[in-house]
Protein backbone atom coordinates (compact mmCIF):
# COMPACT_ATOMS: atom_id res chain seq x y z
CA UNK A 1 0.00 0.00 0.00
CA UNK A 2 1.39 3.21 -1.03
CA UNK A 3 1.04 5.73 1.67
CA UNK A 4 -0.54 9.23 1.39
CA UNK A 5 2.31 11.49 2.25
CA UNK A 6 4.92 9.96 -0.20
CA UNK A 7 3.66 11.93 -2.47
CA UNK A 8 6.56 14.34 -4.30
CA UNK A 9 6.71 17.09 -6.78
CA UNK A 10 5.81 20.94 -7.58
CA UNK A 11 2.25 23.12 -6.51
CA UNK A 12 1.73 21.11 -3.07
CA UNK A 13 -1.04 22.70 -0.94
CA UNK A 14 0.85 24.12 2.06
CA UNK A 15 -1.00 22.33 4.38
CA UNK A 16 0.12 19.25 3.09
CA UNK A 17 3.92 19.99 3.35
CA UNK A 18 3.07 20.88 6.64
CA UNK A 19 1.60 17.56 7.62
CA UNK A 20 3.97 15.82 5.41
CA UNK A 21 7.07 17.19 7.72
CA UNK A 22 4.78 16.37 11.31
CA UNK A 23 7.58 18.78 13.09
CA UNK A 24 4.40 19.37 16.07
CA UNK A 25 3.23 16.95 17.89
CA UNK A 26 -0.59 17.63 16.87
CA UNK A 27 0.77 17.50 12.93
CA UNK A 28 2.19 14.31 14.00
CA UNK A 29 -0.68 12.63 15.70
CA UNK A 30 -3.09 14.19 12.68
CA UNK A 31 -0.61 12.75 9.82
CA UNK A 32 -0.91 9.42 11.69
CA UNK A 33 -4.54 9.54 11.95
CA UNK A 34 -4.95 10.73 7.94
CA UNK A 35 -2.42 7.45 7.34
CA UNK A 36 -4.76 5.06 8.96
CA UNK A 37 -7.88 6.58 7.38
CA UNK A 38 -6.09 6.03 4.31
CA UNK A 39 -5.59 2.70 4.39
CA UNK A 40 -9.42 2.14 4.74
CA UNK A 41 -10.10 4.46 2.24
CA UNK A 42 -7.80 3.68 -0.21
CA UNK A 43 -9.87 0.62 -1.98
CA UNK A 44 -12.43 2.69 -3.21
CA UNK A 45 -10.49 5.93 -4.24
CA UNK A 46 -9.56 6.97 -7.64
CA UNK A 47 -6.09 6.54 -8.75
CA UNK A 48 -5.16 9.67 -8.83
CA UNK A 49 -6.24 10.66 -5.11
CA UNK A 50 -3.30 10.97 -3.41
CA UNK A 51 -1.97 13.44 -6.13
CA UNK A 52 -5.09 14.98 -5.52
CA UNK A 53 -4.90 14.70 -2.05
CA UNK A 54 -1.82 16.43 -1.99
CA UNK A 55 -2.77 19.76 -3.82
CA UNK A 56 -6.25 19.98 -2.27
CA UNK A 57 -5.95 18.66 1.35
CA UNK A 58 -9.67 20.03 2.69
CA UNK A 59 -10.90 19.20 -0.80
CA UNK A 60 -9.95 15.10 -0.66
CA UNK A 61 -10.03 14.99 2.80
CA UNK A 62 -13.66 15.67 2.76
CA UNK A 63 -14.33 12.45 0.29
CA UNK A 64 -12.15 10.85 2.37
CA UNK A 65 -13.92 11.46 5.78
CA UNK A 66 -17.16 10.98 4.19
CA UNK A 67 -16.06 7.42 2.85
CA UNK A 68 -14.09 6.21 6.55
CA UNK A 69 -17.20 6.97 8.30
CA UNK A 70 -19.91 5.51 5.93
CA UNK A 71 -17.92 2.23 5.83
CA UNK A 72 -18.02 2.45 9.75
CA UNK A 73 -21.17 2.83 9.94
CA UNK A 74 -21.76 -1.01 8.24
CA UNK A 75 -21.95 0.77 4.61
CA UNK A 76 -20.36 -0.71 1.36
CA UNK A 77 -18.66 1.26 -1.17
CA UNK A 78 -18.26 0.53 -4.85
CA UNK A 79 -14.19 -0.69 -5.04
CA UNK A 80 -12.56 1.31 -7.37
CA UNK A 81 -11.42 -1.99 -9.19
CA UNK A 82 -15.34 -1.86 -10.39
CA UNK A 83 -15.92 1.52 -11.40
CA UNK A 84 -16.53 3.05 -14.54
CA UNK A 85 -13.41 4.49 -16.05
CA UNK A 86 -15.08 6.26 -19.29
CA UNK A 87 -16.41 9.35 -18.81
CA UNK A 88 -15.97 9.09 -14.80
CA UNK A 89 -18.35 8.69 -11.96
CA UNK A 90 -19.23 10.69 -8.69
CA UNK A 91 -16.98 10.32 -5.61
CA UNK A 92 -18.88 7.94 -3.52
CA UNK A 93 -21.20 5.13 -4.48
CA UNK A 94 -22.85 3.48 -1.75
CA UNK A 95 -24.13 -0.11 -2.40
CA UNK A 96 -27.26 -1.12 -0.92
CA UNK A 97 -29.64 -3.82 -1.89
CA UNK A 98 -30.98 -3.58 -5.52
CA UNK A 99 -29.58 0.10 -5.61
CA UNK A 100 -27.26 2.96 -5.58
CA UNK A 101 -26.68 5.99 -3.64
CA UNK A 102 -24.32 8.13 -5.72
CA UNK A 103 -22.26 11.41 -3.50
CA UNK A 104 -20.66 13.82 -5.10
CA UNK A 105 -18.26 16.11 -2.45
CA UNK A 106 -16.99 19.85 -2.91
CA UNK A 107 -15.54 22.02 -0.43
CA UNK A 108 -15.93 25.43 -1.74
CA UNK A 109 -12.79 27.97 -0.97
CA UNK A 110 -13.41 31.37 0.26
CA UNK A 111 -14.16 32.96 -3.46
CA UNK A 112 -12.20 35.24 -5.70
CA UNK A 113 -11.16 38.37 -4.33
CA UNK A 114 -14.24 41.03 -4.08
CA UNK A 115 -17.48 42.22 -1.94
CA UNK A 116 -18.89 38.24 -2.06
CA UNK A 117 -15.17 36.79 -0.94
CA UNK A 118 -14.96 35.38 2.64
CA UNK A 119 -12.13 37.44 3.90
CA UNK A 120 -11.03 36.24 7.72
CA UNK A 121 -11.13 38.92 9.93
CA UNK A 122 -7.56 40.88 11.00
CA UNK A 123 -6.39 39.51 14.52
CA UNK A 124 -7.12 42.66 16.83
CA UNK A 125 -3.41 42.69 18.02
CA UNK A 126 -2.90 43.40 14.48
CA UNK A 127 -4.89 46.32 14.47
CA UNK A 128 -8.53 44.66 13.65
CA UNK A 129 -11.51 45.46 15.24
CA UNK A 130 -15.13 43.96 15.23
CA UNK A 131 -16.24 42.90 12.11
CA UNK A 132 -19.69 40.88 10.75
CA UNK A 133 -19.43 37.71 10.18
CA UNK A 134 -19.32 36.91 6.40
CA UNK A 135 -23.00 34.71 6.23
CA UNK A 136 -23.98 36.61 3.01
CA UNK A 137 -20.76 35.38 1.43
CA UNK A 138 -20.71 32.13 2.94
CA UNK A 139 -24.20 31.41 1.70
CA UNK A 140 -23.13 32.67 -2.14
CA UNK A 141 -19.95 30.27 -1.89
CA UNK A 142 -22.38 27.22 -0.56
CA UNK A 143 -24.81 27.85 -3.51
CA UNK A 144 -22.20 28.33 -6.29
CA UNK A 145 -21.17 24.51 -4.95
CA UNK A 146 -24.63 22.97 -4.74
CA UNK A 147 -25.09 24.18 -8.43
CA UNK A 148 -21.60 23.43 -10.03
CA UNK A 149 -22.13 19.72 -8.15
CA UNK A 150 -26.25 19.70 -9.04
CA UNK A 151 -25.34 20.65 -12.85
CA UNK A 152 -22.44 17.73 -12.64
CA UNK A 153 -24.77 14.93 -11.43
CA UNK A 154 -27.40 15.95 -14.46
CA UNK A 155 -24.80 15.01 -16.74
CA UNK A 156 -24.26 12.00 -14.94
CA UNK A 157 -27.68 11.36 -15.50
CA UNK A 158 -28.13 12.11 -18.55
CA UNK A 159 -25.42 10.27 -20.02
CA UNK A 160 -26.65 7.16 -17.92
CA UNK A 161 -24.04 6.62 -15.47
CA UNK A 162 -26.72 7.49 -12.84
CA UNK A 163 -29.53 5.20 -13.62
CA UNK A 164 -33.24 6.66 -12.70
CA UNK A 165 -33.92 4.85 -9.49
CA UNK A 166 -30.60 5.90 -7.90
CA UNK A 167 -30.62 8.49 -4.98
CA UNK A 168 -28.43 11.37 -5.92
CA UNK A 169 -26.42 13.29 -3.16
CA UNK A 170 -23.99 16.60 -3.34
CA UNK A 171 -22.12 16.74 -0.08
CA UNK A 172 -20.83 20.22 0.77
CA UNK A 173 -17.60 20.72 3.13
CA UNK A 174 -17.89 24.38 5.03
CA UNK A 175 -14.27 23.23 6.44
CA UNK A 176 -12.37 26.25 4.94
CA UNK A 177 -14.84 28.85 6.32
CA UNK A 178 -16.37 27.16 9.11
CA UNK A 179 -15.25 28.89 11.96
CA UNK A 180 -17.51 31.74 10.34
CA UNK A 181 -20.58 29.44 9.97
CA UNK A 182 -23.01 28.65 13.13
CA UNK A 183 -24.35 25.87 13.23
CA UNK A 184 -27.86 26.94 15.25
CA UNK A 185 -30.50 28.02 15.15
CA UNK A 186 -29.88 26.26 11.54
CA UNK A 187 -26.99 25.08 10.10
CA UNK A 188 -26.10 27.15 6.44
CA UNK A 189 -27.26 25.36 4.47
CA UNK A 190 -30.56 25.45 5.44
CA UNK A 191 -30.59 29.28 4.53
CA UNK A 192 -29.14 28.78 1.50
CA UNK A 193 -31.39 26.13 0.22
CA UNK A 194 -34.80 27.57 1.27
CA UNK A 195 -35.66 30.99 1.66
CA UNK A 196 -34.89 31.55 5.39
CA UNK A 197 -33.84 34.74 6.35
CA UNK A 198 -32.67 36.22 10.09
CA UNK A 199 -33.92 34.68 13.18
CA UNK A 200 -36.05 37.09 14.79
CA UNK A 201 -38.03 37.11 18.48
CA UNK A 202 -41.22 38.75 19.85
CA UNK A 203 -41.31 39.70 23.26
CA UNK A 204 -43.99 41.09 25.25
CA UNK A 205 -42.91 44.22 26.98
CA UNK A 206 -45.17 43.98 30.17
CA UNK A 207 -44.49 40.53 30.57
CA UNK A 208 -41.56 39.57 29.05
CA UNK A 209 -43.23 36.24 27.88
CA UNK A 210 -42.34 35.58 24.29
CA UNK A 211 -44.86 36.01 21.88
CA UNK A 212 -43.81 34.36 19.15
CA UNK A 213 -40.40 33.65 17.25
CA UNK A 214 -39.35 32.22 13.99
CA UNK A 215 -37.54 33.55 10.87
CA UNK A 216 -38.00 36.74 7.84
CA UNK A 217 -38.52 35.04 4.82
CA UNK A 218 -35.78 36.04 2.44
CA UNK A 219 -36.43 34.74 -0.98
CA UNK A 220 -32.38 36.12 -2.78
CA UNK A 221 -28.99 35.86 -1.17
CA UNK A 222 -28.11 39.79 -2.07
CA UNK A 223 -25.26 40.51 -4.08
CA UNK A 224 -24.14 43.87 -6.34
CA UNK A 225 -25.59 42.17 -9.55
CA UNK A 226 -27.81 39.23 -10.14
CA UNK A 227 -29.02 37.68 -6.58
CA UNK A 228 -28.90 34.30 -6.33
CA UNK A 229 -32.35 32.64 -5.26
CA UNK A 230 -32.46 30.11 -2.27
CA UNK A 231 -35.06 28.45 -3.47
CA UNK A 232 -33.23 25.10 -4.71
CA UNK A 233 -35.12 23.12 -2.89
CA UNK A 234 -38.16 24.58 -3.28
CA UNK A 235 -37.31 24.17 -7.22
CA UNK A 236 -38.56 21.45 -9.41
CA UNK A 237 -35.41 21.65 -11.95
CA UNK A 238 -33.08 20.80 -9.13
CA UNK A 239 -35.37 17.38 -8.60
CA UNK A 240 -33.12 15.28 -9.81
CA UNK A 241 -31.22 15.96 -6.33
CA UNK A 242 -32.45 13.52 -3.99
CA UNK A 243 -30.34 16.22 -0.87
CA UNK A 244 -27.61 17.25 0.68
CA UNK A 245 -25.09 16.05 3.13
CA UNK A 246 -23.71 19.44 4.91
CA UNK A 247 -20.80 19.45 7.88
CA UNK A 248 -17.67 22.10 9.02
CA UNK A 249 -15.75 19.27 9.73
CA UNK A 250 -12.47 19.55 8.74
CA UNK A 251 -8.50 18.85 9.74
CA UNK A 252 -9.02 21.77 12.19
CA UNK A 253 -11.60 20.07 13.99
CA UNK A 254 -12.85 16.74 13.96
CA UNK A 255 -15.45 16.99 16.81
CA UNK A 256 -18.75 15.64 15.84
CA UNK A 257 -20.11 17.64 18.52
CA UNK A 258 -19.42 20.57 17.22
CA UNK A 259 -19.72 20.21 14.11
CA UNK A 260 -22.28 17.71 13.48
CA UNK A 261 -22.48 15.82 10.08
CA UNK A 262 -26.31 17.18 8.47
CA UNK A 263 -28.16 15.51 6.02
CA UNK A 264 -30.99 17.72 4.41
CA UNK A 265 -34.21 16.59 2.38
CA UNK A 266 -34.75 17.56 -0.82
CA UNK A 267 -38.77 17.86 -0.51
CA UNK A 268 -39.78 17.50 -4.39
CA UNK A 269 -36.26 14.78 -4.92
CA UNK A 270 -37.55 12.71 -7.82
CA UNK A 271 -35.55 9.84 -5.62
CA UNK A 272 -35.02 9.96 -1.97
CA UNK A 273 -33.05 8.83 0.81
CA UNK A 274 -34.91 6.98 3.62
CA UNK A 275 -35.64 9.17 6.86
CA UNK A 276 -33.23 7.68 9.52
CA UNK A 277 -31.07 6.14 7.17
CA UNK A 278 -28.56 6.33 10.14
CA UNK A 279 -25.41 7.94 10.08
CA UNK A 280 -25.99 11.57 10.22
CA UNK A 281 -26.22 13.83 13.34
CA UNK A 282 -28.89 16.27 12.42
CA UNK A 283 -31.46 15.30 9.84
CA UNK A 284 -33.89 18.02 8.21
CA UNK A 285 -37.47 17.02 6.55
CA UNK A 286 -39.10 19.22 4.93
CA UNK A 287 -42.96 18.87 3.91
CA UNK A 288 -45.93 21.74 2.33
CA UNK A 289 -48.16 22.56 5.16
CA UNK A 290 -50.90 24.48 3.17
CA UNK A 291 -49.00 27.15 0.88
CA UNK A 292 -46.46 27.01 3.51
CA UNK A 293 -43.13 24.52 4.08
CA UNK A 294 -42.38 23.48 7.40
CA UNK A 295 -38.62 21.64 8.28
CA UNK A 296 -37.93 20.02 11.08
CA UNK A 297 -34.52 18.13 12.46
CA UNK A 298 -36.32 14.62 13.00
CA UNK A 299 -33.14 13.57 15.04
CA UNK A 300 -33.65 16.26 17.79
CA UNK A 301 -37.96 16.95 16.89
CA UNK A 302 -39.08 20.05 16.92
CA UNK A 303 -40.06 22.28 14.38
CA UNK A 304 -36.96 24.89 13.53
CA UNK A 305 -38.44 26.72 10.42
CA UNK A 306 -41.05 27.92 7.91
CA UNK A 307 -40.58 29.74 4.86
CA UNK A 308 -43.77 31.04 3.09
Amino acid sequence: MARLFDVDGNNLDRGFENLKAAESPFERQLHDRIEAMWSIYEPYADPDFPQGFARDVDGRFWEMYLGCTLLEAGRTLLPVVDRQRQGGQPDLCVLEDDRRIWIEAITPDEGAPGPDQIVRPVPLNEGGGLVAAPIRQAQLRTSSAFWTKAQKIARYIQLGVIAPEDTRIIAISASRFGVYVAERPLPLIMTTLFPIGDAYITIDRATGDVVEEGFHPAPLIERARNPIPRTAFLDERFADISGVIWSRVGLGNLSRQVRPITYVHNPLAQVSLPTNWGIWDREFVTTAHGDAWESNDILAPATVSEAQ
